[in-house]
């Protein structure tokens, strides 16, 4: 929700002045970050110890110059520098704060990089966060998507959603905060404590320093007022700005792929529509002719790329390897077993005028017309959490991955389209259902494969139900959980009565059996 937001201009909501806690001298990337939000800060404090002035990078010398960077034109915020002690650096972030001259000051770490929508996010919360007499809003909380130092995922941290009376200091030291200045120094009282559930922060993990000084202004808070946590709905994210892909990249992980990818390179190269794109081939470590065939392609795809893959096996990994090479601002990704549409890049790119991330619909009555009963469900009739477009049939916006940190690589086997789509929500952003880009979608054949990709279905199930579940994510109902392993019990004979009841019993089964083995793995109950 960057300069789409109609209400990036709205005059009711509080100004918000930033404190960052810099003991490393990094704040040049955080500065950058909040010169570019569609709310403006008040004021920009960076607090820090002796070495390098992080005020003095080229980003705040623009600030400080009439006529500033920023997003919307107006003179840049100020930029101020506070030096201290090291040991000090706490205390001078609650004196940076309660001299902030807007009744809202946010708190980072030195090197976080805030979303362009983060201090519209805090300020709206602000105002429409309170209610059922708690008093206004004392503190507002988001969460950090934490990325590795290459910029891929390594996971993420939101606020608790517990009906604790105060948080606690954890929640403050793995989230981005905002306080009401004047309950710094307030004697008891009551104030709302709002979680925004979403990922509004990028924060690098292995940063040096000692990151317990931001609490201090968020503990002061809590320390002196009784804070009561209120829920709080984001808005819908708004449509992209209606431009065109200057060019899509098509990328397709593959591993030991020879016997299928013919097929899909032949599509791809028979695309109708006026699209401009490349193909990515990424091979993830074959040992069969998979380079061979892609290679004999390039008759009918000239600008064809073979991109190598293959230190670390998993289709998160190729993907990433892909959008690393791609050259397009869209990227579409498809598998090497599948077939697409004639019209699949055209429908692909007519979506991305309004989305952030694109999914596309799976037919499988081409590929696999002896399962029928195993078509996947569209988008737009996906009841679990949020929608998801699922990685056989997707797009997004370079920008979009690169912002989010890419394909979670920690998910193998499963689930990492599922994360993916809802961290990209988390994040602010729009995912659209483009049902008429079709993907002819191959089903697994052998059983023993079947079975292998349902485990592995239901182990990542336990782990994004580990990592979603403060985000809103629920388990099934345990009536539903005793009724399904009953099921299973009670077919068991079905193993022996016909290929079609054992097959839909090894789906199941495997499922519910991948259910425990992650759950016990991520020491969570998801059955």
């Amino acid at each position: 929700m960057d300069d789409r937001s109609a209400e990036a201009v709205d005059e009711t909501l509080p100004p918000i002045a930033v404190v960052v806690a810099d003991p490393d001298g990094d704040g040049e990337r955080t500065v950058r970050g909040l010169l570019a939000q569609t709310v403006r800060p008040v004021s920009i404090t960076l607090v820090t110890t002796d070495g390098p002035t992080p005020g003095d990078g080229p980003t705040a010398r623009q600030a400080r110059s009439p006529g500033g960077a920023g997003s919307s034109g107006a003179a840049a915020p100020p930029v101020r520098v506070v030096r201290c002690a090291h040991e000090d650096l706490g205390p001078a972030c609650v004196d940076a704060v309660r001299s902030a001259r807007a009744p809202y000051v946010a708190v980072l770490r030195g090197g976080d990089e805030a979303l362009p929508h983060w201090l519209w996010h805090l300020s709206r919360a602000a105002r429409d966060g309170g209610g059922n007499g708690a008093g206004p809003v004392g503190l507002v909380q988001c969460g950090t998507l934490r990325l590795r130092e290459d910029g891929l995922v390594d996971g993420f941290a939101l606020p608790s959603t517990s009906t604790r009376a105060w948080p606690s200091p954890a929640d403050l030291l793995e989230g981005a905060y905002a306080v009401r200045r004047e309950l710094l120094d307030s004697d008891g009282g009551t104030a709302s404590w709002v979680a925004v559930p979403m990922l509004l922060v990028r924060r690098r993990t292995g940063a040096a320093g000692n990151p317990a000084v931001v609490l201090a202004p968020g503990a002061r808070v809590a320390g002196r007022t009784r804070l009561v946590r209120h829920g709080y709905r984001p808005p819908a994210a708004g449509p992209r700005n209606g431009s065109v892909p200057r060019l899509v990249s098509v990328v397709v992980p593959v591993r030991n792929g020879a016997r299928t990818l013919a097929a899909q390179l032949t599509a791809l190269a028979q695309q109708t529509g006026a699209v401009a794109y490349e193909v990515l081939v990424v091979d993830n470590g074959s040992t069969d002719a998979t380079r061979e065939v892609a290679e004999r392609a390039r008759a009918g795809l000239p600008g064809l790329r073979i991109v190598d893959a293959s230190d670390r096996a998993g289709e998160s990994r190729a993907r990433n390897r892909g959008i690393a090479a791609a050259h397009g601002d869209f990227i579409a990704f498809c598998d090497a077993d599948d077939v697409a549409d004639p019209g699949w890049l055209a429908a692909m790119a007519e979506a991305a005028k309004e989305a952030d991330l694109v999914g596309g619909g799976l037919e499988t009555s081409v590929l696999s017309p002896a399962h029928a009963d195993e078509q996947p469900l569209p988008m737009d009739a996906q009841t679990d959490f949020l929608p998801f477009a699922r990685g056989a049939n997707s797009g997004a916006w370079k920008d979009v991955l690169t912002a989010m940190g890419g394909w979670d690589e920690r998910y193998r086997g499963g689930g990492e389209d599922m994360d993916l789509s809802w961290r990209a929500q988390l994040c602010g952003y729009l995912v659209r259902y483009a049902g008429d880009a079709r993907m002819h979608y191959r089903l697994r054949g052998d059983l023993r494969s079947l079975a292998r990709q349902k485990w592995n279905y239901g182990r990542s199930g336990a782990q994004l139900y580990a990592a979603y579940r403060r985000a809103g994510f629920e388990r099934r109902d345990g009536r539903v959980v005793v009724m399904n392993w009953c099921w299973l019990l009670l077919h068991v004979p079905d193993l022996a009565r016909s290929p079609v009841l054992r097959r839909r019993w090894i789906r199941y089964g495997a499922r519910l059996a991948g259910f425990l083995a992650g759950s016990a793995r991520r020491g969570v109950r998801y059955l």
